[in-house]
């Protein structure tokens, strides 16, 4: 049983990351500028699943 949610887990965690990578290949260069910094400015604490641009982009898959 442990291991079908295991699976299912990683199979979340994977869509998950298809997810974030297709956000930030939609980025145009300002955004992809502006995510860099905030990703250097802030370090760990950067959350990109988080921001409201990737939750915007998100949902926006979700209710097309």
């Amino acid at each position: 049983m442990k291991s079908t949610s295991k699976t299912a887990e990683n199979t979340q965690q994977s869509s998950e990351q298809h997810i974030m990578k297709a956000y930030l290949d939609s980025l145009a260069e300002k955004e992809k500028k502006g995510y860099e910094i905030a990703k250097s400015h802030l370090g760990m604490s950067f959350q990109l699943e988080k921001s409201l641009g990737y939750l915007q982009y998100k949902k926006s898959l979700e209710n097309p």
